[in-house]
């Protein structure tokens, strides 16, 4: 029976979507294609078909789609106080399979280069931009770097929290950046009250 163009595309996009949940969970290489392939009901040579380019394709694509979805909630966010918050959150903290993939997939991306590198730095560069949205002092390029300091800073937090075996150890980092943060999140009223 000859599958349709619709559910050849339908296949794809949970085969992206398996991967993207399952490689944050594992890493990369942490899950074979052919498990990946049978989670969703394709066979391993279905994969090839979707993907030519093996798993390095694969990987580029969920880490696109991770950062797509990350992107969009950052930007329906009210604040970036929201964005802090909810990052370092204690659920975010616990479920590697639905967070930010810079924690979960850094590292692993960082020695594996090629596409699901390029497809990292584009992700990077999404976030930044919903970031500076909600940066509400500064200039243009004081913004993007008050931005990079809050990704950097809550995607190490996280990543570290994650690491530790002390989970007081690792509840006070996620408190203690979360605190630090909230004065890049001041808006231009906040600064006006105080004075």
């Amino acid at each position: 029976m000859k599958v349709t163009k619709e559910q050849t595309a339908q296949n794809k996009e949970a085969m992206v979507t398996a991967a993207s949940r399952s490689y944050r969970e594992k890493g990369i290489e942490g899950i074979g294609i052919s498990e990946l392939a049978r989670s969703v009901g394709l066979t391993h040579g279905g994969f090839y078909g979707q993907f030519p380019g093996g798993k390095d394709q694969l990987a580029a694509e969920a880490v696109s789609k991770i950062f797509e979805l990350n992107v969009k909630q950052w930007l329906t966010k009210e604040s970036l106080e929201a964005i802090v918050l909810d990052y370092l959150s204690e659920q975010n903290l616990d479920d590697w399979g639905t967070g930010c993939p810079i924690p979960a997939l850094g590292s692993d991306i960082a020695r594996r280069g090629g596409p699901v590198s390029t497809s990292f730095t584009e992700g990077i560069n999404g976030q930044l931009d919903a970031l500076v949205r909600h940066i509400h002092l500064g200039t243009p390029s004081e913004k993007k770097d008050k931005a990079m300091q809050v990704l950097t800073s809550v995607a190490g937090a996280l990543l570290i929290a994650r690491a530790v075996d002390d989970q007081a150890l690792s509840h006070r980092i996620l408190q203690s950046v979360t605190k630090s943060l909230m004065a890049l999140a001041a808006r231009p009223e906040d600064v006006m009250q105080k004075a």
